[in-house]
C-alpha cells in the first residue's frame, strides 16, 4: 500500500473478493485474502455491493452469512449497502438503479433494511445513490425520500456527496435542498469522488479528483455532522494509472483536512417525521415491482410491452444508463477473458469486437458476477463460429482457468499449437510473429498455478500470469 500513513480506514467491498460457484455453497471465500486484509493498517469498514436495499428482491441469505463472517473477521463497526436495486425476480440489471420513491417504495426499502439488520450484528447504513433519470411528479424529492427511509428504518446514512453533486448537475434536486431535508445526525460516513461529462450528463465515474465546488460544499457540511465517523475517497483502479498515485495522495490529504473540520458539539434539532406523497399524473398506482421490471428492461435493452416502460422510454437518462451497463459488462468480459479479447481485437479489429459485444448485449441479459458474465460471453462466442485462428484454444484455456479458480479442481487445457509463444504474444498485445508449431500440447491448471511438460513453470507464468 502506497503512503500507508495517510490511510486511517480501509473500506472493503466483500463480494468482489468472493468466487461465485455453480452449486451450494454458491460462494467461496479465500481465507488468505481475508487474512491479508485483516493485516493491513487502519480500521476496516464493510461496504457491501451485493445486498442492495432499494428493490423488492431481498438480500441473499448466503451472502448475509458471509457478510456476518467478514464483519467478525475484520471487526467492522458497521455495514453499508446501496439505496438502489440491481436485479428483479426475473433478471439482473448489471447496474445500480434508483428505487421507486413513493410510499410503497419506502415500505419495500425498509423491509430490505430490516432483513439486513436482523442478519448482521452491527449497525446498518444506506448509501445515497446516483439517479440519471428526470424527476417525476409522482415521486418524493430525493432528500425527502432518503430522510423517510433512514428515519422509518432507524438506520444510519452513508452520504455519497458526489452522487448528490451529479444528481444536481443532471437536473435533479439542488445539493443545498437535498441536504436540508436530511437528518444529518444519522450520517456515519461520507463518500467523495471525481466524475466526468458525457453527452450532457455528469457521470459518477470515480475517475479522478474531487471537484472544487463539491469540496467547498463539504467544508460547510462536515461541521454539521456530529456522528461522522469516516470519510472515504473513491476511485476505480483503472483510472489510477491515468491520473497517477500523486493525485490519489493529494485527494486523501484533502480528506484529512475535511476530517479536521468536524465538530462533535453540534446537535441538530430533532426533525419531525412527515411523509407526503403528492401525485398529479395518475402514476402513483405503479408499484415498486412494476417500476423495477420496466426500468430494468429498458436499460438492458429488452423489448417490453409494459406501459410503464413506454412511459419512461424517452427519458434521456435511460440511454446513458444503457451505455454504462454495456461498458461495465465489457470490463467484466475483458477482465476475465483477457487473452481471448485481445486475440479478437488483434485479428478482427476493435470495431468488429465491439459489434460482437453489441450482439451479445442484445441476446443475453447481464450477469451479477464477472465469472458468470465471461462464461455467458464464451458460450456466445462458441455459437458464432468466427474462424479466428487459435480462438478455440485460447478461449477453452481461459474458461478452464476461471473454472479452476472457482472450484479449485485441477484441469488440463489442450492446444493444437505450441502454447507458450502464442500466450506470450497475446500477453504482450500482439499476434505471434511466426505461426506457432502445430501438435498436441497440454497445460495442467491447478489452484496453485499452471504447469506443462518440457516448459519451465517460470516461463509459462511469464507468458500468462495465472492470478
Amino acid at each position: 500500500m502506497a503512503s500507508p500513513e495517510l490511510f486511517d480506514v480501509l473500506e472493503i467491498e466483500p463480494q468482489t473478493l468472493w468466487m461465485r460457484t455453480s452449486r451450494a455453497p454458491h460462494f467461496r471465500v479465500r481465507p488468505e485474502v481475508t487474512g491479508h486484509l485483516r493485516r493491513l493498517p487502519g480500521r476496516k469498514l464493510i461496504h457491501s455491493v451485493g445486498t442492495p436495499v432499494g428493490g423488492t428482491v431481498r438480500p441473499d441469505p448466503e451472502q448475509l452469512v458471509l457478510l456476518r463472517q467478514m464483519v467478525d473477521d475484520v471487526d467492522a463497526p458497521w455495514v453499508s449497502d446501496h439505496l438502489s436495486y440491481n436485479q428483479t425476480p426475473e433478471f439482473a440489471t448489471g447496474f445500480f438503479l434508483p428505487p421507486r420513491q413513493t410510499a410503497a417504495g419506502l415500505e419495500t426499502v425498509c423491509a430490505s433494511i430490516d432483513a439486513l439488520k436482523r442478519a448482521l450484528p452491527v449497525p446498518i447504513a444506506v448509501e445515497t445513490g446516483v439517479n440519471y433519470l428526470r424527476p417525476r411528479p409522482d415521486e418524493l424529492a430525493d432528500g425527502a425520500f432518503v430522510a423517510a427511509v433512514v428515519e422509518r428504518a432507524d438506520c444510519g446514512l452513508l452520504l455519497d456527496m458526489h452522487n448528490a453533486f451529479a444528481n444536481a448537475l443532471n437536473g435533479r434536486q439542488p445539493v443545498d435542498d437535498f441536504l436540508a431535508e436530511l437528518p444529518l445526525e444519522r450520517v456515519h460516513e461520507l463518500h467523495l469522488a471525481g466524475g466526468m461529462e458525457l453527452d450532457g450528463f455528469w457521470l459518477d465515474a470515480h475517475s479522478g479528483a474531487i471537484p472544487d465546488p463539491l469540496f467547498a460544499v463539504c467544508e460547510s457540511l462536515v461541521p454539521k455532522l456530529p456522528n461522522l465517523r469516516a470519510i472515504v475517497f473513491e476511485i476505480f483502479p483503472s483510472f489510477v494509472p491515468l491520473v497517477g498515485l500523486e493525485l490519489v495522495r493529494e485527494q486523501v490529504e484533502r480528506l484529512h483536512s475535511l476530517w479536521g473540520m468536524r465538530s462533535v458539539d453540534v446537535v441538530p434539532p430533532p426533525r419531525p417525521f412527515v411523509l407526503r406523497v403528492e401525485c398529479d399524473d395518475g402514476n402513483e398506482a405503479l408499484p415498486p415491482d412494476a417500476w423495477e421490471r420496466a426500468l430494468g428492461e429498458l436499460v438492458i435493452g429488452r423489448a417490453s410491452s409494459d406501459g410503464a416502460a413506454a412511459q419512461m422510454a424517452n427519458d434521456p437518462g435511460v440511454r446513458i444508463v444503457q451505455g454504462l451497463i454495456h461498458e461495465f459488462r465489457a470490463s467484466m468480459v475483458v477482465g476475465v477473458l483477457r487473452l481471448t479479447s485481445r486475440l479478437l481485437m488483434l485479428a478482427l479489429g476493435p470495431q468488429a469486437f465491439r459489434v460482437i459485444l453489441d450482439d451479445y448485449w442484445a441476446t443475453t441479459p447481464p450477469q451479477l458476477y464477472a465469472s458468470q458474465e465471461a462464461e455467458a460471453f464464451a458460450e456466445h462466442l462458441a455459437r458464432l463460429e468466427l474462424g479466428v485462428p487459435h480462438l478455440a484454444d485460447v478461449l477453452a484455456f481461459e474458461r478452464a482457468i476461471t473454472a479452476t479458480l472457482v472450484d479449485e479442481k485441477t484441469r488440463v487445457a489442450t492446444f493444437s499449437v505450441e502454447p507458450v509463444p502464442l500466450l506470450r504474444a497475446l500477453a504482450e498485445g500482439r499476434l505471434p510473429e511466426t505461426p506457432p508449431r502445430p501438435g498436441r500440447y497440454e497445460i495442467e491448471l491447478t489452484p496453485d498455478g499452471p504447469s506443462a511438460l518440457d516448459v519451465e513453470r517460470a516461463e509459462l507464468e511469464a507468458a500468462f500470469p495465472y492470478h
